[in-house]
């Protein structure tokens, strides 16, 4: 993996008719994990379709993280979790059942408090103004620092991050980025990666 990391949510809603072969073209691409974020689903369809995301993965060599549901996680053995701060607080014996334990949060305090319960990386956003969060301006950079600034864990951005804006992202001390809509809903997501690694340079 690259020093600074990109990471690619997938977001269904944003390609519905083409969803896998947006995934197959996510995972060719040079991204360095994959979380599959699908909360639309019942936990039977989430297992079944996390299955086939785990095969088009593995032939990519490329890192799973599941998101939300740890027995899932578990019974398929993925690399990781990533889950709410929410649910954090509401099952802290979390830690002790995965791999590695990814945490959402929007605010400082909250890092230091999922780094007490035993993260081992948080997700820090959205920190750029977003079409998937319509009509609340993003957290900014400072916030971004702060999180950075309160917990020796990595912490990757996340919300609205273009190459145009990803060198900031790095300058705040952040281990990575992720990217979800963009990277769902380009025709060319390898091209995305190249560009945003190139603005990293």
């Amino acid at each position: 993996m690259s020093m600074f990391k990109l990471i690619a949510v997938t977001d269904q809603a944003s390609c519905p008719e083409n969803f896998w072969t947006q995934l197959q073209l996510l995972a060719a691409s040079e991204i360095d994990a994959l979380i599959f974020r699908a909360k639309e689903l019942p936990p039977q369809e989430y297992y079944r379709q996390a299955s086939q995301v785990q095969k088009i993965c593995r032939t990519h060599q490329l890192p799973l993280i599941l998101h939300t549901y740890q027995d899932i996680c578990r019974r398929l053995d993925t690399y990781g979790l990533q889950v709410s701060y929410q649910q954090l607080l509401c099952q802290p014996q979390l830690r002790a059942q995965v791999q590695c334990l990814g945490v959402s949060i929007h605010h400082a305090d909250e890092a230091v408090r999922a780094a007490d319960l035993g993260a081992d990386y948080l997700l820090a956003g959205h920190i750029f103004a977003t079409s998937c969060k319509q009509g609340l301006p993003g957290r900014g950079l400072d916030f971004l620092s702060a999180v950075c600034a309160a917990t020796s864990l990595q912490v990757y951005a996340i919300g609205g991050i273009t190459p145009t804006n990803i060198g900031q992202i790095k300058k705040t001390g952040a281990a990575g980025a992720c990217l979800m809509s963009s990277l769902m809903t380009c025709p060319e997501p390898a091209v995305l990666v190249q560009k945003l690694r190139q603005a990293l340079l």
